[in-house]
């Protein structure tokens, strides 16, 4: 029988490499759906949980142990850089041009920061329509019914830049 500690290590191991290697790419750039909410619990819930039972049985005080567990969650910035990055070569290697068009435009409401401007395109792709996940327009320049040039990946439509926001 396996310790549960070796278990929950495994478990961490598990759940990270199928969010970083098993998880189509289009999930993280289609702007919504379940499976994002869920990767995103799997970061910032499941994952410091399984950290720190896996870790439970470490003569570290429980406040360490608790403190690690919490501090993994910042392992989400090097993996929101690195699907940044990718992101970035493959619209480099893949981008096509395309005309969009502003969708929603409206005034996010934020509680600790300054409200913005936010805007949503869709853009069709063969036969296919996609959205852009929402894009802060602080100069507020785009509106509804706005047509926009998108720059997409021809491997995974989902991944769009609207020309207009891109700052240079």
């Amino acid at each position: 029988m396996m310790k549960p500690t070796l278990t929950f290590s495994l478990l961490y191991l598990l759940v990270w490499s199928s969010i970083l290697f098993l998880t189509p790419k289009d999930v993280f750039y289609s702007g919504e759906g379940i499976i994002r909410w869920i990767i995103f619990g799997a970061i910032f819930f499941i994952l410091p949980y399984l950290l720190y039972k896996s870790i439970e049985k470490t003569k570290l005080t429980k406040k360490a142990k608790k403190g690690i567990a919490y501090m993994s969650v910042f392992l989400g910035i090097p993996f929101g850089l690195f699907l940044s990055s990718q992101s970035e070569r493959e619209l480099e290697d893949y981008g096509k041009e395309t005309y969009g068009i502003i969708d929603k435009a409206w005034l996010l409401v934020r509680k600790s920061r300054s409200d913005v401007w936010s805007v949503r395109a869709k853009y069709n792709v063969g036969n296919k329509t996609f959205y852009t996940s929402t894009k802060e327009n602080p100069e507020k320049t785009l509106f509804e019914g706005d047509t926009i040039t998108i720059i997409y990946s021809e491997k995974t439509p989902q991944m769009s830049v609207i020309m207009e926001l891109k700052k240079e």
